[in-house]
């Protein structure tokens, strides 16, 4: 064993001596090999207690030394491919290893170096780059130390360049509520006192601006264990909610307040529902500054409030106590075609019985969400391939086979080029008491080259990809998304987000499976985020990129009519296998 070597001792190198006299040249290398050779088998125990970086820290050590030569060269300095090349170093290490230790610092490096960029060429794209950065810092790895010194350089670019004191203020206002023991709290306080003493607020009703109005009359989507209401405004405002007991002549009430926002008499009519679950809905103006939305209730068991942007909406879900049981669905057949049969990878492991297969679950009524629309076009292709044209035409050819070749009830959330807004796509599968939702979309890519297919399941985002991924398809921020993050926190114990993955891992699985035959096709694996589609859903749900538009080969495969076929078959096939699966179940117990 290694082990048992032992250093040679003195004496030992003694008898080498009279070598020494006689060839002297000679003799000292031999010596200095020798002497190599045995410091080599010295105990491991010694070795054991020196420290060695490992590889990802020695290529960050390399990445930060390559950024302060050229920094400190005024040569390189001048050269915007010698800034790029020290972005693309640390952006090739965080891609690598994104949960290692060193990752939080390769992206504050990357937000740096933007930044620096941005004042060093004025190009907005660094701009951009720079703040995307920061927000994934802040909201992927709030822990770190260095996630309020990203908040506060994002409250730096929200005061200048971008001009908007209220984001500023948000971002410093976080520092000191989030991280008061913090080394950025003083300075975020400072920054907030000298923008409240130049006519700033914070406060609740701040007047700084001109009063918000709701844009429209409040919109609702009823059944009698859920509801959705949606309140859009013209601008974003600060909004809370209250929740008040039954008194006797006073049914419980649950109502939200929007602060600094007004309301038309024509949007203050009582809508009445009388579902089981909502009495009524009613929205006035409470005082000068404030509109008041009360949701009469009769059987809330819990409701979930969030917001919107572009244009500014509160989104207010309210859950009924007949929600608590699960929905027995009526038993349907997948049909006599042989051709819908599941066909499942070897590698597939069984699984045990889940929630909705104990439960005795099982499919009926099957919703498809064609992505995007409208004034909405969605990904572009580079050559000029809009994605909400190609993922309708995707969802029409899915919902034609399931209607032809099964007895599923299928409803498409839009069958033609219109606008819908992304809250309203849950709602109306909600609304219709489906049994599964899949949304269907295309990727996009920086990079080129980019290819293949992911699907997702509604759950928190743990990486930087989830999460631009999210922020493309919900048209936001990153930090909008850290809003997300923190109501899905509360939803993890619902066992949708269990059937939600494996119907996921079914269409992801079918699709690569069933085209690989035919077609080169990437597997980019099963994941998840915040995609505000699938928020509120009751059903398993899941949302499906199908190709990468920014990329030419599979641009140019999406207007293949024999490949979209092919495909829509195989989304088809990985949805009825997750209902076979649920319906075998149902009749084992």
């Amino acid at each position: 064993m290694l082990q048992n070597k032992v250093r040679p001792s003195i004496k030992e190198y003694a008898c080498f001596a009279p070598l020494f006299f006689r060839k002297p040249v000679k003799t000292i290398l031999f010596f200095i090999c020798v002497l190599s050779f045995s410091l080599f088998f010295l105990p491991f125990s010694v070795s054991a207690r020196t420290h060695f970086p490992d590889v990802t820290t020695k290529r960050y050590q390399q990445a930060a030394a390559y950024y302060h030569n050229m920094k400190f060269d005024r040569n390189q300095r001048q050269q915007r491919e010698k800034w790029q090349a020290c972005v693309d170093n640390f952006y090739k290490i965080y891609q690598s290893a994104p949960t290692h230790s060193i990752a939080p610092k390769c992206l504050y490096m990357l937000g740096m170096l933007h930044g620096q960029m941005f004042q060093r060429f004025g190009q907005k794209i660094d701009l951009g780059e720079a703040v995307a950065y920061y927000e994934d810092l802040a909201y992927i790895f709030p822990g770190h130390s260095l996630a309020d010194d990203a908040l506060f350089a994002l409250g730096q670019f929200a005061v200048s360049p971008q001009n908007d004191t209220k984001k500023a203020q948000r971002f410093f206002a976080r520092i000191i509520a989030v991280y008061p023991k913090g080394d950025m709290a003083a300075s975020a306080a400072i920054q907030l006192r000298g923008m409240n003493g130049a006519g700033g607020s914070v406060g609740k009703g701040s007047q700084a601006g001109p009063l918000a109005h709701l844009s429209r009359a409040v919109r609702y989507w009823s059944t009698n264990a859920y509801t959705r209401v949606v309140v859009e405004a013209s601008e974003e405002v600060r909004f809370k909610e209250f929740l008040l007991s039954e008194t006797p002549g006073n049914p419980r009430r649950l109502y939200v307040d929007l602060y600094n926002c007004r309301i038309a008499p024509d949007y203050q009519d009582t809508i009445p529902i009388r579902d089981g679950l909502l009495r009524q809905v009613r929205a006035a103006q409470f005082d000068k500054d404030t509109v008041r939305v009360v949701l009469d209730t009769d059987s809330v068991d819990k409701y979930k409030i969030f917001s919107l942007e572009d244009p500014f909406r509160v989104v207010i879900d309210v859950i009924g106590t007949a929600g608590k049981q699960p929905k027995i669905a009526r038993q349907v057949s997948p049909g006599p075609s042989s051709t819908l049969q599941p066909q499942r990878s070897a590698q597939q492991p069984s699984q045990a019985p889940t929630l909705a297969e104990q439960f005795g679950l099982s499919v009926g009524t099957i919703v498809i969400d064609p992505g995007h629309g409208g004034k909405d076009p969605g990904a572009l292709g580079a050559n000029g391939l809009k994605e909400k044209d190609v993922v309708l035409k995707v969802a029409q050819k899915v919902a034609e086979i399931l209607r032809r070749e099964t007895r599923y009830k299928v409803i498409l959330t839009r069958n033609s080029d219109v606008f819908l807004p992304l809250e309203e796509r849950t709602a109306i599968a909600n609304a219709n008491e489906a049994d599964i939702f899949i949304s269907i979309h295309a990727n996009s890519a920086p990079n080129k080259k980019a290819n293949g297919v992911e699907t997702y399941f509604l759950s928190l985002a743990t990486s930087r990809e989830e999460m631009r991924a999210a922020a493309r398809e919900n048209a936001t921020s990153a930090s909008k998304l850290s809003d997300l993050q923190t109501i899905l926190s509360d939803l993890m114990h619902n066992s949708k987000i269990e059937e939600s993955a494996r119907l996921a891992e079914y269409i992801q699985e079918q699709v690569v499976a069933g085209l690989k035959p035919r077609y080169e096709v990437k597997n980019l694996g099963v994941k998840k985020a915040p995609f505000i589609v699938l928020i509120g859903a009751q059903m398993p749900a899941a949302l499906t990129e199908i190709a990468f538009l920014s990329n030419r080969e599979e641009e140019n495969r999406m207007k293949n009519e024999r490949f979209l076929n092919d495909l829509s078959r195989q989304i088809v096939r990985g949805i009825t296998g997750y209902a076979a699966g649920l319906n075998l179940a149902r009749s084992n117990y």
